[in-house]
């Protein structure tokens, strides 16, 4: 099938994205040539699950993997190409980065006949900025204005020039529910979920699993190859290690070296790492007044001890030293670094913070995962580092996962782990701009927001690429999330799967297409 270059504006801003390529490793033997098989049923093994399957929901953390199978999506980014292509969309064109033009394919339906056009994207998009379905999404569609030229087209109006505007169709509000299907299901839309991606929901015990059957009325004919499809929730890594040795799973997406180099040594594929910017660490929400206090994060950053953290739960991988991780072609270490750890000095600005706020202690509370040991242990960790300041209290808040992201994205914490996962380059802007889409932690740096400011309105890769190192590197020096870790995904393969596609996503890291996917039974 031929894909359309999507926007004469995008082709140039394409090329300011984050290389996303995946490449395969192990000592498998390469996918065989010849026709795809038809049936089998493919199951994933995950470290996570997402709270809702409604459509609003989807482009949050955690979500989108369980999504796409049902909703597939309006654009994706093609690694190989470095450059956005059609999916349920036909093009996404704009000459001026501000006015873009959506066309849609003729004749693609829901799985319930609903035929998906202007009005149905229309109706998504706006039920992403009502409030009361709570959309991670919402801040992807501020500034943005939507109006229907005919069945197949809308036209899309930004307040300010951006070129990174197709990202948002790939993931945060690329998928697009039946209005039908939503409006019939009420308050259980979240279970409910009726697209035009390859499978359909067929049951979802929650905590455990969700399955999928094919969608015979998939509008790509012949495809998918596979009869159903398996998301597995399974938090601990060593068992999802050994339920992938043992035959019980058909891909395994991991974030430990650990058990990937276990895998890899078995002689099973590997696809990944996905270049992205990701980690996990220490967070801070700027907005709370006692973490304003310059002295005060000065202090808790140096009482942060990356190395111990890495080592102790992630043993083989290395501890961040800066936002981008090494070899990142858009690192500056001359930019900015990382604060190091230093217990004394992290005291002595601790000291100072009390004498200026007039007080004898502090008492903080740090909000963290709970139900994967690997985050338990890094919280547990953290909490005995921080509380190494003589007069500081760091009380533990253990939730599980979509509670904590409910909480980050509301801005309903004090310290918190954080993530922070970003498929694109653009997400530095969500993340860290002032009032930027994702910016959870209420970071605003005037220097920052000039070479974000750049990111977007620039047509020129070169400039582009210096202004997210400069960006990057003046974040690091007081970051309002601090990684411990450097999040570097990898799915395992089992040797017969084919046809595999791996997108990069917030919030999991890596994610599969799953049309064209077929086992060799």
């Amino acid at each position: 099938m031929h894909l359309r270059v999507v926007g004469i504006g995008f082709i140039v801003a394409g090329l300011t994205l984050a290389g996303c390529t995946s490449s395969s490793s192990g000592k498998g033997p390469a996918s065989p040539a010849g026709e795809p098989r038809r049936g089998g049923v493919a199951t994933l093994g995950t470290s996570y699950e997402p709270g809702s399957l409604d459509p609003a929901t989807c482009g949050g953390p955690s979500s989108f993997s369980h999504c796409e199978p049902v909703f597939d999506t309006l654009l994706r980014y093609d690694y190989a190409a470095q450059k956005m292509v059609p999916q349920l969309a036909q093009s996404f064109e704009s000459s001026d980065g501000k006015t873009w033009i959506l066309k849609l394919r003729n004749g693609v339906t829901f799985s319930d006949g609903t035929p998906l056009n202007a009005d149905a994207v229309m109706f998504n998009w706006d039920r992403i900025r009502d409030p009361k379905n709570l959309s991670p999404a919402v801040g992807a569609v501020a500034g943005v204005q939507w109006e229907k030229v005919d069945d197949l087209t809308v036209k899309v109006t930004l307040d300010k020039v951006n070129y990174q505007m197709p990202t948002k169709l790939s993931v945060q509000i690329g998928c697009v529910g039946s209005p039908t299907a939503i409006r019939s299901a009420g308050d259980q839309v979240g279970s409910k979920p009726v697209g035009a991606g390859p499978f359909t929901l067929t049951k979802w015990t929650r905590g455990t699993e969700a399955v999928y059957a094919a969608n015979p009325n998939y509008w790509q004919k012949g495809r998918p190859y596979l009869d159903g499809l398996v998301i597995k929730n399974i938090p601990d890594d060593t068992q999802r290690q050994n339920a992938f040795l043992a035959g019980d799973l058909t891909l395994g997406l991991s974030v430990r070296t650990q058990e990937t180099k276990t895998v890899k040594n078995a002689g099973y594929q590997i696809i990944g790492p996905a270049p992205m910017t990701a980690g996990t660490g220490f967070g801070m929400n700027l907005r709370d007044p006692i973490l304003q206090d310059a002295d005060l994060r000065a202090a808790l950053l140096g009482a942060l001890n990356a190395q111990q953290i890495e080592g102790a739960v992630y043993p083989g991988d290395t501890a961040p030293d800066a936002l981008l991780a090494p070899g990142n072609p858009l690192r500056d270490d001359k930019a900015g670094l990382y604060p190091k750890f230093d217990l004394t000095s992290a005291q002595q600005h601790f000291d100072a913070y009390l004498k200026r706020a007039g007080k004898s202690s502090e008492t903080l509370t740090l909000t963290a995962f709970s139900g994967s040991p690997a985050l338990e242990q890094g919280a547990q960790l953290m909490q005995a580092q921080l509380s190494q300041l003589k007069g500081l209290t760091v009380k533990l808040d253990s939730l599980d996962i979509p509670t904590v992201v409910s909480r980050l994205t509301a801005g309903k914490f004090q310290l918190i782990q954080g993530a922070s996962n970003l498929p694109f380059n653009d997400g530095l802007y969500d993340t860290y701009h002032t009032g930027g889409t994702l910016n959870s932690y209420g970071y605003s740096n005037p220097t920052v927001d000039a070479a974000l400011d750049v990111t977007r309105t620039s047509g020129d890769p070169k400039v582009v690429a210096a202004a997210y190192g400069k960006a990057a590197g003046e974040i690091s020096k007081d970051p309002p999330l601090r990684y411990y870790r450097y999040l570097t995904p990898v799915i395992w393969e089992q040797h017969n799967v084919h046809g595999l596609t791996t997108l990069t996503l917030f919030g999991s890291g890596l994610g599969v297409y799953w049309e064209n996917v077929w086992i060799d039974k």
